[in-house]
């Protein structure tokens, strides 16, 4: 028993006189920096999502009406959304779900609503694979970059057919940003 005491306690000394020399060590070497993570290069910036958003807002602007307009980036994830006032509650939902769709199936959201008649397992295939996420009508587009899939854009709350031309004028404020950035 008293070898095994022993044994113990020269462990222990070996494990506190190892805690102490690396702890020692490491407060005299400074802390290496955090690192951010790089985002993804399909990604849309905060910033240029926020400019497809104004874009779209001045279109419905000029039309008089209101809308909610969301910008998710290549994976579905919410970048930005904005409801203008006198928008409906229910329309940023829509609105997301109009982005969703055009992402996941990388097309117009209306492209994907004609499945309905061309091809409806398609269609409800889509429907029961993302239930409550997508919403399989106009006012989604895709955003792209040299034909890389970088995010979408939907509108909702405008009159049917609507929703897509501000979401196209929103994607062309943008489109004209990055035209003057590469200049």
């Amino acid at each position: 028993m008293k070898i095994f005491r022993a044994i113990c306690l020269i462990a222990l000394l070996l494990i506190l006189g190892t805690a102490d020399h690396s702890a020692a060590a490491s407060a005299s070497e400074a802390p290496a920096p955090l690192s951010n993570p790089v985002v993804s290069q399909s990604s849309l910036p905060l910033q240029e999502a926020r400019i497809i958003i104004d874009g779209a807002i001045a279109y419905a602007r000029d039309l008089k009406m209101r809308m909610a307009v969301v910008v998710l980036d290549d994976g579905g994830h919410l970048i930005s959304a904005d409801r203008m006032d006198g928008t409906s509650f229910n329309s940023e939902h829509q609105a997301k779900g109009k982005a969703f769709t055009s992402v996941i199936s990388r097309q117009p959201s209306a492209a994907v609503a004609e499945l309905m008649t061309t091809a409806p397992n398609r269609f409800y295939g889509i429907m029961n694979m993302w239930p409550g996420q997508v919403y399989i009508v106009s006012g989604g587009l895709p955003v792209t970059v040299n034909n890389r899939l970088v995010g979408a854009v939907g509108v909702s709350g405008l009159p049917s057919g609507v929703d897509e031309k501000a979401a196209q004028a929103g994607i062309a404020a943008w489109q004209k940003y990055r035209e003057g950035q590469s200049k």
